[in-house]
């Protein structure tokens, strides 16, 4: 397995946590699609996982689902504060109009 293509894992699931910690969900989402396309070109590899490989990899798969799992529930978070957003200003516009 090629050792550079393991070593860039981390630091990019790293920086998708700091963007879902600082509510940057579009930095966040195309990060993770930079780390998708990484990852296929990982097994897409012609060289064999070694056992530490597979270990890493194991690891790191529980890390990646607990991340995307946080992001998914940021997206709602943030889908719901929109929402209310919206629907205040749409009450806001009518009380304006009233008067």
């Amino acid at each position: 397995m090629s050792a550079n293509l393991l070593s860039q894992l981390l630091p990019k699931l790293s920086k998708i946590n700091q963007y879902i910690l600082e509510d940057d969900i579009d930095s966040a989402q195309s990060e993770l699609n930079q780390l998708d396309d990484l990852l296929k070109n990982v097994f897409n590899s012609p060289t064999v996982l070694t056992e530490d490989d597979a270990l890493f990899l194991s690891d790191f798969s529980t890390r990646l689902n607990t991340t995307v799992q946080e992001l998914i529930q940021r997206k709602g978070v943030i889908a719901k504060k929109i929402g209310v957003h919206l629907n205040t200003q749409k009450k806001i516009n009518v009380y304006k109009s009233i008067k």
